[in-house]
Protein backbone atom coordinates (compact mmCIF):
# COMPACT_ATOMS: atom_id res chain seq x y z
CA UNK A 1 0.00 0.00 0.00
CA UNK A 2 1.30 3.33 -1.04
CA UNK A 3 2.86 5.33 2.52
CA UNK A 4 -0.31 7.29 3.65
CA UNK A 5 0.71 11.15 5.08
CA UNK A 6 -1.85 12.52 7.95
CA UNK A 7 -1.53 16.41 7.89
CA UNK A 8 -3.39 18.16 10.54
CA UNK A 9 -2.75 21.99 10.67
CA UNK A 10 -3.21 23.25 14.39
CA UNK A 11 -4.19 26.38 16.18
CA UNK A 12 -4.69 26.51 19.88
CA UNK A 13 -6.42 22.81 19.29
CA UNK A 14 -4.78 21.11 22.31
CA UNK A 15 -8.48 20.54 23.74
CA UNK A 16 -8.88 18.75 20.90
CA UNK A 17 -5.78 16.97 19.58
CA UNK A 18 -5.40 13.73 22.06
CA UNK A 19 -8.57 12.31 21.16
CA UNK A 20 -8.06 12.89 17.17
CA UNK A 21 -5.06 11.31 17.58
CA UNK A 22 -5.84 8.60 19.53
CA UNK A 23 -8.82 7.80 16.77
CA UNK A 24 -6.32 8.29 13.80
CA UNK A 25 -3.74 5.91 15.41
CA UNK A 26 -6.72 3.32 15.65
CA UNK A 27 -7.87 4.04 12.34
CA UNK A 28 -4.87 4.19 10.29
CA UNK A 29 -2.14 2.52 12.34
CA UNK A 30 0.43 2.93 9.23
CA UNK A 31 0.10 6.22 8.65
CA UNK A 32 2.17 9.22 9.65
CA UNK A 33 1.11 12.10 11.28
CA UNK A 34 2.35 15.92 10.08
CA UNK A 35 0.79 18.35 13.05
CA UNK A 36 1.61 21.48 12.10
CA UNK A 37 1.37 23.85 14.99
CA UNK A 38 0.60 27.22 13.46
CA UNK A 39 1.99 29.46 16.04
CA UNK A 40 -0.66 28.51 19.00
CA UNK A 41 -0.87 30.13 22.30
CA UNK A 42 -1.65 27.13 23.94
CA UNK A 43 0.31 23.52 24.13
CA UNK A 44 -1.14 22.31 21.15
CA UNK A 45 2.42 21.07 19.94
CA UNK A 46 3.60 19.63 22.86
CA UNK A 47 0.04 18.30 23.59
CA UNK A 48 0.23 16.69 19.60
CA UNK A 49 4.07 15.04 20.96
CA UNK A 50 2.46 13.14 23.78
CA UNK A 51 -0.44 12.19 22.09
CA UNK A 52 1.74 10.47 19.50
CA UNK A 53 4.65 9.86 21.45
CA UNK A 54 4.00 5.69 20.65
CA UNK A 55 2.50 6.92 16.73
CA UNK A 56 4.99 7.86 13.80
CA UNK A 57 4.20 11.73 14.43
CA UNK A 58 6.18 14.96 13.63
CA UNK A 59 5.34 18.71 14.90
CA UNK A 60 6.52 21.66 12.61
CA UNK A 61 6.29 24.34 14.31
CA UNK A 62 5.42 27.77 12.79
CA UNK A 63 6.89 30.65 15.37
CA UNK A 64 3.59 32.96 15.27
CA UNK A 65 0.46 32.40 13.27
CA UNK A 66 0.76 32.60 9.53
CA UNK A 67 -2.84 31.19 8.86
CA UNK A 68 -4.32 27.85 7.36
CA UNK A 69 -2.83 28.22 3.88
CA UNK A 70 0.83 29.09 5.09
CA UNK A 71 0.16 25.58 7.41
CA UNK A 72 -1.53 23.77 5.11
CA UNK A 73 2.38 25.18 2.44
CA UNK A 74 4.36 24.21 5.38
CA UNK A 75 2.53 20.61 5.81
CA UNK A 76 3.04 19.56 1.85
CA UNK A 77 6.33 21.02 1.59
CA UNK A 78 7.20 18.80 4.59
CA UNK A 79 5.84 15.68 2.85
CA UNK A 80 7.20 16.19 -0.36
CA UNK A 81 10.40 16.34 1.20
CA UNK A 82 10.44 13.13 2.26
CA UNK A 83 7.36 11.00 -0.03
CA UNK A 84 7.60 9.72 -3.06
CA UNK A 85 5.17 10.02 -6.23
CA UNK A 86 3.28 7.61 -4.79
CA UNK A 87 2.47 8.31 -1.20
CA UNK A 88 -1.17 9.74 -0.58
CA UNK A 89 -1.66 12.59 1.68
CA UNK A 90 -4.73 13.63 3.59
CA UNK A 91 -5.43 16.80 5.10
CA UNK A 92 -8.25 16.92 7.74
CA UNK A 93 -9.34 20.06 10.41
CA UNK A 94 -7.85 19.13 13.65
CA UNK A 95 -10.80 20.09 15.95
CA UNK A 96 -12.16 16.81 15.65
CA UNK A 97 -15.06 17.99 13.48
CA UNK A 98 -13.81 15.45 10.38
CA UNK A 99 -13.34 12.16 12.02
CA UNK A 100 -10.56 9.93 10.57
CA UNK A 101 -13.18 6.41 10.12
CA UNK A 102 -13.96 8.29 6.97
CA UNK A 103 -9.88 7.80 6.11
CA UNK A 104 -9.85 4.80 4.24
CA UNK A 105 -13.47 5.98 1.94
CA UNK A 106 -10.33 8.47 0.63
CA UNK A 107 -7.67 5.98 -0.07
CA UNK A 108 -10.34 3.73 -1.20
CA UNK A 109 -11.46 6.40 -4.66
CA UNK A 110 -7.32 7.60 -4.93
CA UNK A 111 -6.79 3.43 -5.36
CA UNK A 112 -9.30 3.44 -7.95
CA UNK A 113 -7.68 6.27 -9.55
CA UNK A 114 -8.26 10.08 -8.16
CA UNK A 115 -5.23 12.35 -7.73
CA UNK A 116 -7.79 14.62 -5.43
CA UNK A 117 -10.22 13.20 -3.26
CA UNK A 118 -12.69 15.83 -1.93
CA UNK A 119 -14.97 14.50 1.12
CA UNK A 120 -17.96 16.81 0.49
CA UNK A 121 -21.48 18.09 1.71
CA UNK A 122 -23.24 18.24 -0.81
CA UNK A 123 -23.31 14.70 -2.42
CA UNK A 124 -25.99 11.98 -1.27
CA UNK A 125 -24.87 10.58 2.09
CA UNK A 126 -23.28 13.35 3.43
CA UNK A 127 -24.25 14.45 7.25
CA UNK A 128 -23.65 17.56 8.85
CA UNK A 129 -24.26 17.80 12.36
CA UNK A 130 -23.47 21.10 14.71
CA UNK A 131 -22.84 24.02 11.95
CA UNK A 132 -24.63 27.25 12.84
CA UNK A 133 -26.75 28.46 9.64
CA UNK A 134 -24.76 31.48 9.28
CA UNK A 135 -21.50 28.87 8.39
CA UNK A 136 -23.89 27.22 6.05
CA UNK A 137 -24.63 29.93 4.25
CA UNK A 138 -21.33 30.75 4.09
CA UNK A 139 -20.09 27.14 2.61
CA UNK A 140 -23.15 27.57 0.45
CA UNK A 141 -22.59 30.84 -1.01
CA UNK A 142 -18.87 30.30 -1.88
CA UNK A 143 -19.95 27.05 -3.69
CA UNK A 144 -22.85 28.89 -5.93
CA UNK A 145 -20.14 31.97 -6.10
CA UNK A 146 -17.12 29.48 -7.11
CA UNK A 147 -19.11 27.52 -10.07
CA UNK A 148 -20.82 30.79 -11.19
CA UNK A 149 -16.95 31.97 -12.15
CA UNK A 150 -15.13 29.44 -12.92
CA UNK A 151 -17.82 26.64 -13.21
CA UNK A 152 -17.72 22.92 -12.23
CA UNK A 153 -14.74 22.08 -10.89
CA UNK A 154 -14.87 18.30 -10.32
CA UNK A 155 -16.52 18.61 -6.70
CA UNK A 156 -19.40 19.94 -5.56
CA UNK A 157 -18.48 21.19 -2.45
CA UNK A 158 -15.62 23.44 -3.31
CA UNK A 159 -14.67 24.85 0.40
CA UNK A 160 -14.37 21.66 2.51
CA UNK A 161 -10.78 21.18 4.03
CA UNK A 162 -11.03 17.34 4.05
CA UNK A 163 -9.26 16.01 0.96
CA UNK A 164 -6.59 13.54 0.05
CA UNK A 165 -4.10 14.73 -2.77
CA UNK A 166 -1.75 12.35 -4.62
CA UNK A 167 1.76 13.92 -3.28
CA UNK A 168 2.59 12.93 -7.77
CA UNK A 169 -0.35 15.45 -8.50
CA UNK A 170 0.74 18.01 -5.80
CA UNK A 171 4.66 18.24 -7.29
CA UNK A 172 2.97 18.30 -10.59
CA UNK A 173 1.14 21.16 -9.21
CA UNK A 174 4.28 22.89 -7.48
CA UNK A 175 6.14 22.79 -11.46
CA UNK A 176 2.82 23.98 -13.01
CA UNK A 177 2.60 27.10 -10.60
CA UNK A 178 5.89 27.85 -8.87
CA UNK A 179 5.70 29.80 -5.75
CA UNK A 180 2.03 30.63 -7.08
CA UNK A 181 0.39 27.65 -6.13
CA UNK A 182 -0.91 28.99 -3.05
CA UNK A 183 -1.36 32.66 -2.79
CA UNK A 184 -4.43 32.47 -0.13
CA UNK A 185 -4.40 34.23 3.00
CA UNK A 186 -6.54 31.71 5.20
CA UNK A 187 -9.66 29.35 4.52
CA UNK A 188 -9.77 30.27 0.77
CA UNK A 189 -6.76 28.24 0.50
CA UNK A 190 -9.27 25.13 -0.12
CA UNK A 191 -11.16 26.65 -2.69
CA UNK A 192 -7.85 28.37 -4.71
CA UNK A 193 -6.29 24.76 -4.80
CA UNK A 194 -9.27 23.09 -6.04
CA UNK A 195 -9.57 25.44 -9.15
CA UNK A 196 -5.74 25.40 -10.19
CA UNK A 197 -5.28 21.80 -9.50
CA UNK A 198 -8.33 20.85 -11.89
CA UNK A 199 -6.90 23.38 -14.66
CA UNK A 200 -4.17 21.05 -14.61
CA UNK A 201 -6.02 17.70 -15.11
CA UNK A 202 -6.74 16.61 -11.94
CA UNK A 203 -8.20 12.80 -11.65
CA UNK A 204 -10.90 14.75 -9.04
CA UNK A 205 -13.36 12.49 -7.15
CA UNK A 206 -15.96 13.14 -4.23
CA UNK A 207 -17.22 10.80 -0.81
CA UNK A 208 -19.78 11.94 1.13
CA UNK A 209 -18.94 13.92 4.43
CA UNK A 210 -20.06 13.43 7.81
CA UNK A 211 -19.16 16.51 9.45
CA UNK A 212 -19.39 16.03 13.59
CA UNK A 213 -18.78 19.88 14.27
CA UNK A 214 -20.94 19.07 17.27
CA UNK A 215 -17.96 17.35 18.90
CA UNK A 216 -15.49 20.12 18.65
CA UNK A 217 -14.11 21.61 21.51
CA UNK A 218 -13.20 24.96 22.04
CA UNK A 219 -14.09 28.17 19.82
CA UNK A 220 -14.53 28.21 16.12
CA UNK A 221 -11.49 29.69 14.67
CA UNK A 222 -13.22 30.84 11.07
CA UNK A 223 -14.27 34.46 11.41
CA UNK A 224 -16.94 35.23 9.36
CA UNK A 225 -16.85 38.15 7.81
CA UNK A 226 -12.53 38.71 7.40
CA UNK A 227 -13.38 34.70 5.20
CA UNK A 228 -15.74 36.46 2.94
CA UNK A 229 -13.18 39.08 2.61
CA UNK A 230 -10.56 36.37 1.67
CA UNK A 231 -13.02 34.88 -0.89
CA UNK A 232 -13.95 37.95 -2.66
CA UNK A 233 -9.96 39.01 -2.68
CA UNK A 234 -9.29 35.70 -4.19
CA UNK A 235 -12.11 35.72 -6.99
CA UNK A 236 -10.61 39.30 -7.84
CA UNK A 237 -7.17 38.16 -8.14
CA UNK A 238 -7.99 34.95 -10.31
CA UNK A 239 -10.49 37.39 -12.37
CA UNK A 240 -7.70 39.83 -13.05
CA UNK A 241 -5.09 37.75 -13.35
CA UNK A 242 -6.44 34.40 -14.28
CA UNK A 243 -4.16 31.22 -12.81
CA UNK A 244 -2.11 30.00 -16.21
CA UNK A 245 -0.18 27.21 -15.34
CA UNK A 246 3.60 27.42 -16.80
CA UNK A 247 2.99 23.35 -17.88
CA UNK A 248 -0.71 21.76 -18.26
CA UNK A 249 -0.79 18.11 -17.86
CA UNK A 250 -1.31 15.71 -20.71
CA UNK A 251 -3.42 12.57 -20.47
CA UNK A 252 -5.25 13.98 -17.57
CA UNK A 253 -9.19 14.54 -17.50
CA UNK A 254 -11.07 15.49 -14.53
CA UNK A 255 -14.08 13.97 -13.15
CA UNK A 256 -16.97 14.93 -11.56
CA UNK A 257 -19.35 12.40 -9.26
CA UNK A 258 -23.17 13.18 -8.39
CA UNK A 259 -23.26 17.03 -9.56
Amino acid sequence: MEKLYICLPSYNEAENLPELIGDIGKTTPNAKLVVVDDGSTDLTGDIAEKAGAKMNLVVVRHPRNMGLAQAMKTAFDHVLHEADDEALIVVMDADGSHRPEQIPKLVEKANEGADLVVAGRYIDGAEVRGVSPLRRVLSYGTRQLTQLIFGRLGARDVSCGYRLYRSSLLREAKEAYGDNLIVSEGFSVNVELLIKLSKIGAVIEQTPLDLRYDLKKGRSKIRILPTIFQYLKLFAQMILHPPGPRKIAQNKKGSEKNT
